[in-house]
């Protein structure tokens, strides 16, 4: 058959080629760059990354490139671990150690080349584990984009894990100041609303991290330079361009393979015209092409390719060979045929690897496999890659219950998921435990399999699937006499239960697990339901039982040894001390978790004791906002993280009296709880959203996006809604709605005394009213607590009912410092609404 010659320009591509050049120049000089290449299937991502990387060695850059994998199961990072795998192949590994110094260490988990023995078990908080392991990484990346300049590609991020995600998400906000720049290549067709990567180019794009070049179909004029490229003619049949442009609808790969198809089928010397292919049945598909071409092959080549096909994407020639069991020369011709044709490529280090040159390629070829002899080849590819020493256990299993030998593989997919979680790649972990989950048959394995399905879920920012694992898996193992398991998988279902608004199952969750912990003896889960039970106590406003249960955490903690669990505690001892030991002392106590939180890397707790520092001073108007708002920069960008920031972020500015920067960051972070399942927290931030749209004047927004107060869960939340519900039903003249709500306020007025907000709140709604006596119990609540912050509140009330009583004189020098200590903490909006007042008794 003869040789295939792919269109020899890039046809219509000057623009976006011209992008990613100029991208490249600017990597050189030191100004890092990721640039996004979308397209459809067939759209030429892959080849204009390619010519990208032929001109970047050019001029001496170091290309790395990888990618995704749509199997069932696949490594977890597969596009790094392929490109620095590669990498490391070429280079002095002791050499690359030593430039990294510890952080070496963390690569072993990815590439044994950095490191022997058993890879460190996973960290109480994953976040420091998957922070060091990214950490590594990008000083890896750093290595050869200082000395040469470093590009590299990361394709089809379709088909991307959720670790590969975080991880390149990762590296994109670090490519500042690096020689370097990243391309990223997705099916924009794949890219459904509800894609888990789609909000990732989102936030690039709003951030202006990213430049997204999208690759649109050819045009007529496009097929046709293409058609006279591809065919060596100076002018081309107008009603051929009219058919394959109908045909392919401007795909260059889809017009390359019928173009080729053609070509193979066209008698030697008539002129390439409609008429000729009309009477040679061009397929209508490029599946029914590719298909074709394969049926022209020698019959022992397509077999060939059949079995690279179910080895996937890439693939080597020994294993290749050990598979086909075709002999040497067969396989070898089946493999200078496939090149010759365009089918496969060879990796340019020469090194006996292979790759599918497009992905739709091998796609159409492994879905025409029939399943019998699929699953035969499936088991041979398991049979001979067990044998070979370099082979990745996760690869092994993926043929073997692809072959339908699901007893073999599962211990094969448990020691991978093991591995997926000290990777931190936890979503990663718990697919590949679902996967076996039908397979096993110890009822004690199954049920612990279960909740470390829900564990890693957890883990991964995903309350709702977690919490139905746990549930299941948690029942199984009491049933099966496994009281003190049980009972360490309660504490994470009781935390679930809480993050989707169910308080009162999360504490009957942890006092159950507390009775059986405790009579084990002191340990790290035993710690954590002391510390979810402090934050229990806080969210009702107990805030002496929150210090109780604090302590006796750090107490546990550090009987048992479990730092993680001591400094979580720590964040809720300070907590406490908010109200049963002064603000002062709590906020002091809360700084010097943060400190240790970071030194440590246990970003959870870090990012845990920064959103109540900000949230508790600004209920008790307590300043320097913005320097706890900055601790956000120096955590990682994981969702659970950003989410945080986003609402922090909102709060502040609302109390900064920038109101349109605070709706949009509320309005983000109800997005990005919604998409992971906080119900809890998207609650905040509806309400939150709310009060913002009061105070912009926005009244039927703000209704729109008021949950009822029925929908509250603890005392707690009151503090976060009252404002927003009282005064909404005061704007839309709902007197009545307004007073029903105060006076709930009122009911429990000791509670909310240390806050004051509320309170204040409460005393408009009385003031509006006519209910004057009311108003005076919500001060006199207010003014009886020990606290001495939050005093704008109390003037503000003292001046308000002072005020309603007609007694101007008494009103001015509390609104006076009601304005002066709201300014001195820095709330204006809180200073606005005593100056309004202020400006009425001087009248």
């Amino acid at each position: 058959m003869a040789q295939r010659a792919p269109c020899s320009v890039l046809v219509r591509r000057e623009e976006q080629l011209s992008t990613l050049e100029d991208a490249l120049l600017e990597a050189r000089r030191g100004r890092g760059r990721l640039v996004v290449l979308a397209g459809e299937a067939g759209i030429g991502k892959t080849r204009l990354a390619g010519e990208l990387a032929r001109q970047a060695r050019r001029l001496g850059a170091t290309v790395l490139s990888g990618g995704c994998s749509e199997a069932e199961l696949s490594l977890p990072y597969l596009p790094f671990v392929e490109a620095i795998g590669n990498y490391l192949g070429s280079q002095d590994v002791g050499a690359l150690s030593a430039r990294l110094g510890p952080a070496g260490s963390e690569l072993a988990q990815l590439f044994p080349q950095f490191g022997a023995g058993r890879a460190p078990e996973m960290s109480s908080d994953p976040g420091q584990a998957k922070l060091r392991l990214y950490g590594a990484i990008v000083s890896l990346l750093a290595i050869p984009a200082q000395d040469h300049t470093l590009l590299l590609v990361v394709e089809d991020v379709h088909w991307a894990d959720d670790s590969t995600r975080e991880l390149l998400d990762h590296i994109a906000r670090r490519l500042t100041g690096l020689r370097a720049l990243v391309v990223v290549t997705y099916r924009s067709d794949e890219l459904h609303r509800r894609h888990p990567f789609l909000p990732t180019v989102r936030a690039w794009r709003r951030s202006g991290l990213a430049d997204v070049v999208d690759l649109e179909p050819l045009s007529e004029a496009g097929v046709a330079e293409m058609i006279a490229s591809m065919t060596g003619s100076d002018s081309v049949d107008r009603e051929l361009v009219e058919l394959m442009y109908e045909r392919t609808e401007g795909n260059p790969f889809v017009l390359e393979e019928m173009l080729s198809e053609a070509a193979a089928c066209l008698e030697p010397g008539r002129a390439w015209s409609r008429e000729a292919l009309d009477e040679l049945g061009i397929p209508e598909t490029v599946r029914d092409t590719i298909l074709h071409r394969l049926a022209r092959l020698e019959p022992e080549h397509a077999a060939t390719l059949e079995v690279a096909a179910v080895l996937g994407r890439s693939f080597d020639y020994p294993t290749l060979l050990a598979v086909a069991r075709a002999g040497d020369a067969v396989v070898q011709s089946a493999l200078e045929t496939a090149v010759a044709q365009l089918l496969v490529e060879e990796h340019r280090d020469g090194r006996g690897r292979y790759r599918w040159r497009h992905a739709l390629t091998q796609e159409a070829i492994y879905d025409d496999i029939v399943t019998p002899r699929r699953q035969a080849i499936h088991s041979r590819a398991a049979d001979a890659l067990s044998l070979a020493e370099a082979t990745r256990p996760v690869d092994v299993a993926h043929h073997l219950l692809g072959a339908g030998r699901f007893e073999e593989a599962v211990p094969i997919c448990l020691r991978s998921a093991t591995e997926a979680e000290r990777a931190v790649a936890l979503s990663e972990a718990a697919a590949l435990l679902e996967r076996v989950l039908p397979h096993l048959g110890d009822p004690v394995e199954r049920a612990t399999t279960v909740c470390r399905i829900g564990h890693n879920r957890a883990l991964n920012g995903e309350p709702g699937a977690a919490e139905r694992w746990l549930a299941e898996g948690v029942e199984e193992l009491e049933a099966l006499g496994e009281p003190l398991a049980a009972a360490r998988f309660r504490v994470i279902l009781g935390r679930c239960f809480w993050e989707r608004s169910q308080p009162d199952r999360a504490r009957e969750e942890y006092e159950r697990a507390r009775a059986v912990l405790a009579a084990a003896g002191p340990s790290a889960a035993l710690a954590m339901v002391h510390v979810r039970l402090a934050g229990l106590h806080a969210f009702e406003l107990e805030y002496e039982r929150c210090l109780d249960a604090a302590r006796e955490a750090v107490a546990i903690a550090e009987d048992a040894g479990a730092d993680f669990e001591r400094l979580y505690a720590l964040g809720f001892l300070g907590l406490g001390y908010l109200d049963a030991g002064g603000p002062e002392r709590g906020f002091e106590v809360m700084d010097a978790c943060f400190r240790e939180a970071r030194e440590r890397a246990y970003w959870s707790v870090a990012q845990n004791v920064t959103w109540n520092d900000i949230w508790s001073r600004i209920h008790v108007l307590w300043g320097d906002l913005e320097t706890r708002l900055e601790r956000f920069a120096t955590m990682p960008s994981w969702p659970l993280i950003e989410l945080t920031m986003s609402s922090a972020r909102s709060y502040v500015s609302l109390a900064r009296g920038e109101l349109h920067a605070a709706r949009e960051d509320a309005e983000r972070g109800i997005t990005l709880n919604e998409r992971l399942g906080y119900r809890k927290m998207a609650w905040r931030c509806r309400v939150h959203l709310a009060e913002i749209l009061v105070e912009l004047g926005r009244q039927a927004e703000a209704e729109a996006v008021l949950p009822a107060p029925a929908t509250r869960t603890e005392l707690q939340d009151v503090v976060y809604d009252a404002h927003a519900q009282v005064r909404s039903r005061l704007a839309a003249g709902e007197l009545d709605g307004a007073l029903e709500l105060a006076r709930e306020i009122l009911a429990q007025g000791d509670r909310f005394a240390v806050y004051r907000g509320p309170l204040a709140v409460a005393v408009e709604a009385f003031v509006a009213g006519g209910d004057l006596e009311a108003a005076d119990a919500a001060i006199e609540r207010a003014g009886a607590h020990r606290t001495d912050v939050g005093t704008a509140f109390l003037d503000e009330m003292r001046g308000r009912v002072c005020l309603a009583r007609a007694d101007a004189s008494a009103a001015v020098p509390f609104l006076r410092d009601a304005v002066e200590a709201a300014e001195r903490a820095g709330y204006p909006l809180v200073a606005l609404r005593s100056r309004v007042l202020l400006a009425e008794a001087r009248a």
